[in-house]
């Protein structure tokens, strides 16, 4: 990696459930799965993101993969300070000077897990930590402006948690997130498949087929695919054929505590706001931004117009690198680290 300037020693991190993605100079510098190998003979974390998973293929008898972020927060601290102290020093190269770190945090987050985030990539090697809820970094992200009368409605749908705000005049309106992501509808549409079909199939295979296959909402003549697995009585392989007709409400009942929430969260908007958000739409970001019909739907479900970015997996880590010139217009949304760090 390059050295970086003091002006890209200020890093825009993304801690997510799946992969962690940093930030700097408005460039995705890093992006590697926020995942672990584990040493059974000494239970010690040795190896993180691609290395860890080069790890396992070598010596799948010695290590164990770990995943480290869970529900968007930390599975476990000294893990997670490891790790992170391997990612700040790969992204920042041979840089000296300790970085500067945005983190995006989930919608709710207690105090006690933000101390806990704060005091480890402190000790990771970051000179100083603010936070900033991801939905505000996501909008950022994109080029939308927080700290103006317009209102604006963004939701994150990442691996296992679902985070969505309203923001206007540089302050929350409304947040709140949910146990809900891109693996909880890998892990729906397997009990679906075994429930209907008596069908068993990998997180692999059903992640594949919500990618390539799933609709959202599908036309009265949908295409038709096959999908092979095992057979729930005796465990003989087998297929089947499906049909996105047949599909499209399925994946629409898993979406639906989505809705619920977006729904919840337009209740608390004045008619000016929601007349802000009939003009300006909603954002969509994260892993399951992109799956076919999912804007549509909910454009539908909510009457409001949905906007998809370009690499809507990378706007929350975009947005954070944004921030950190915009603390001092956004007070009421992006916290010093300070508060939660008493020191080494």
């Amino acid at each position: 990696m390059r050295a970086f300037s003091t002006a890209g020693n200020r890093l825009g991190l993304d801690i997510g459930s799946s992969q962690v993605r940093i930030c700097s100079d408005n460039q995705m510098i890093l992006k590697e799965d926020s995942v672990a190998a584990l040493d059974m003979e000494d239970s010690t974390a040795r190896r993180f993101g691609t290395k860890a998973q080069a790890a396992i293929l070598s010596a799948p008898e010695r290590y164990r993969l770990v995943w480290v972020v869970k529900n968007g927060i930390m599975a476990d601290y000294d893990m997670t300070r490891d790790m992170m102290r391997y990612f700040i020093n790969k992204a920042s190269g041979h840089s000296v000077s300790k970085p500067t770190i945005m983190a995006a945090v989930p919608c709710d987050i207690s105090s006690v897990t933000c101390h806990a985030l704060v005091d480890a990539l402190i000790h990771a090697g970051a000179q100083k930590v603010y936070l900033i809820p991801s939905p505000a970094a996501a909008a950022l992200g994109t080029g939308l402006t927080l700290d103006v009368p317009d209102t604006v409605l963004s939701i994150v749908i990442g691996r296992d948690v679902t985070n969505a705000g309203i923001y206007c005049s540089g302050g929350k309106v409304c947040e709140g997130n949910i146990s809900f992501g891109g693996h909880t509808i890998d892990e729906e549409i397997c009990r679906y498949l075994q429930d209907q079909y008596r069908l068993i199939i990998g997180e692999s295979q059903a992640e594949r087929l919500k990618s390539e296959w799933a609709q959202v909402t599908a036309a009265k003549e949908g295409r038709t695919f096959g999908i092979y697995g095992r057979r729930y009585e005796d465990g003989v392989q087998t297929a089947i054929e499906i049909s996105e007709t047949e599909l499209a409400p399925v994946m629409q009942r898993i979406l639906a505590p989505v809705v619920r929430m977006l729904k919840d969260l337009l209740r608390d908007v004045t008619p000016e706001m929601a007349e802000d958000l009939l003009n300006n739409g909603m954002l969509l970001s994260g892993g399951s931004a992109l799956l076919s019909g999912l804007s549509d739907w909910l454009c539908e479900e909510t009457n409001i117009p949905v906007t998809v970015p370009e690499n809507p997996d990378d706007t929350v880590a975009r947005g954070c690198w944004i921030a950190l010139g915009k603390t001092g217009l956004l007070p009421l949304i992006v916290e010093n680290g300070e508060k939660y760090y008493g020191g080494s």
